[in-house]
């Protein structure tokens, strides 16, 4: 339970820190880079979901370089 708990408090903290870093600027570059932070941070606490101790880790990075990538091309096609 503990686990859960702290798990969604971190999926929490990174979406508000993505949203607070991301600003409210409307140029292309910058919702890419929004959608690149916010991928990325989602990424992360996903794959952080899976495994245990090194295999949590690196699932966690694996999850944070897939999320920059989709994040940053779901922005570009939108922006379009």
């Amino acid at each position: 339970m503990a686990r859960n708990r702290a798990t969604s408090l971190m999926i929490g903290t990174l979406l508000l820190a993505a949203a607070v870093l991301t600003g409210c600027s409307d140029s292309a570059e910058d919702k890419k880079l929004r959608g690149q932070v916010i991928g990325g941070a989602t990424g992360a606490a996903v794959g952080s979901l899976f495994g245990s101790g090194s295999g949590q880790v690196v699932a966690a990075g694996a999850g944070a370089v897939l999320g920059t990538i989709v994040g940053g091309k779901v922005a570009e096609r939108n922006t379009k």
